[in-house]
């Protein structure tokens, strides 16, 4: 009946809040006599009952046996026909299921009743131009590359014995033992040959205690108090003394940076050409991070200007996914669920899920305002990038983004990066020096 332009019923739409709608419905008596007097002279078209031919059934006897679940559905059929009217004609956008309130469905009256839901609040952006935003210069140091060039270099330590005591950045072979009750070590749960590096922050604190000054077929027994959430939940909150017996310590040794060392890395390389690769993608690199700084101002500034309403489902869902997020990893690591880090993560991320969906909002506003659109040939043109960069099949990666939602994530990405770079076009942009750089220069930088 909506669709023909005759609703059966009367309704309005109360705003308690941005972020709530109230549609209060109200159907004339004589309108639901009428439907339901249709839905009965269905009913009796189809009745069958002993005694009597199909349809044949007397109308007073067919309302004696089904009235009352005719009049039920005649309701059931009202309510979603009036919401949907009502969020076609109302512009709304829902966010919950509408829930059902004041019903007043009695003999004689008028029929009423109240749907209550939550929507997605109408956003204006309208502080967007002229936004001031600091570019900073993107600037590569030797340091930089220095330091590059040394985790490369750890990368490739290699470990050779030595006949002295175990220090610092060592590598002891031990072989442990658990004592039980008794003092008596527990050979069926003996380990031989474990391979621990002194100080590493992945030890146990007791272990990097006890280990410095070990030489090889030295014995020392140290115990150690595991954390109650330590993954193994045989040893969580558990003490647990081990007898060690060094077996060896090496040393680390690590490789020359030179033309050798580069040539390893990538045949034919010199150490000046590794670094400028080295050089290039660090470059890339802070080129990447200023374009995310310059648009996280941009954003910062947009919230700061915007009263936005935040509906507390969206909040709510936003916080579940997290939850579920969470919970799966400690269930990965044999952990139990955890109610305390449950109420803290709700309470440490609740200001973090307002703050996107909010964002969320704005942008949306200003594609919605500046008529902000990708268009499918942007689409395909990425597809293909991605698929030259990553070395894929293009038929087949194709192929795959038809299976899911991977296809509108990358729309999605294009869109925001059009919303972006639109509000950088409008903003005033300051140049600013590199982090960490002095006002004037920045001593041995390589510039971009």
């Amino acid at each position: 009946m909506v669709e023909q332009g005759n609703p059966p019923f009367r309704l309005t739409v109360e705003a308690p809040d941005p972020c709530r709608r109230v549609i209060k419905v109200q159907v004339p008596r004589t309108e639901y006599d009428r439907l339901y007097r249709d839905r009965l002279t269905a009913a009796v078209r189809s009745h069958q009952r002993p005694g009597f031919r199909k349809g044949k059934t007397p109308r007073t006897v067919v309302e004696k046996e089904l009235g009352g679940r005719l009049r039920a559905e005649t309701f059931e059929a009202l309510v979603p026909e009036a919401y949907r009217a009502a969020v076609i004609e109302h512009e709304l956008y829902p966010l919950t299921e509408p829930a059902l309130e004041n019903l007043v469905f009695e003999d004689g009256q008028d029929l009423a009743f109240d749907l209550a839901l939550e929507v997605r609040p109408a956003v204006t952006a309208d502080k967007y131009e002229g936004l001031r935003v600091e570019e900073r210069a993107v600037e590569v140091t030797t340091a930089e590359i220095d330091e590059v060039l040394e985790r490369l270099r750890e990368s490739r330590a290699i470990y050779e014995r030595v006949d002295r005591a175990a220090g610092a950045d060592d590598l002891v072979k031990l072989d442990m033992v658990p004592l039980g009750p008794d003092g008596q070590p527990d050979e069926t749960r003996r380990v031989t040959d474990q391979s621990v590096v002194v100080g590493a922050e992945r030890n146990l604190p007791e272990f990097n205690e006890a280990l410095p000054g070990i030489a090889a077929g030295q014995e020392r027994d140290v115990t150690v108090t595991y954390p109650a959430e330590y993954p193994n939940p045989e040893l969580r909150g558990r003490a647990v003394t081990f007898r060690l017996r060094a077996t060896a310590v090496e040393a680390k040794v690590l490789p020359e940076i030179d033309d050798a060392f580069a040539a390893q890395l990538q045949d034919g390389q010199t150490l000046l050409e590794l670094r400028g690769h080295i050089r290039e993608q660090l470059l890339a690199d802070a080129r990447q991070r200023a374009a995310e700084d310059l648009d996280q101002q941009i954003l910062e500034q947009l919230l700061a200007g915007h009263e936005v309403p935040v509906p507390p489902s969206m909040v709510e869902t936003w916080l579940r996914s997290g939850l579920q997020e969470m919970n799966h990893h400690r269930r990965q690591q044999g952990l139990p669920p955890d109610a305390d880090g449950e109420k803290r993560y709700r309470e440490a991320a609740r200001p973090v899920a307002e703050r996107q969906i909010k964002a969320l909002f704005l942008l949306d506003a200003v594609r919605r305002q500046e008529q902000i659109a990708v268009a499918e040939g942007e689409v395909e043109a990425r597809i293909e990038a991605i698929a030259a960069e990553h070395g894929f099949d293009l038929a087949k990666y194709r192929k795959f983004l038809e299976q899911g939602e991977e296809k509108d994530r990358i729309r999605q990405g294009l869109l925001e990066r059009k919303t972006y770079d639109f509000l950088l076009s409008r903003a005033e942009v300051v140049p600013a020096p590199a982090p960490g750089a002095p006002l004037d220069s920045q001593a041995g930088a390589e510039r971009g």
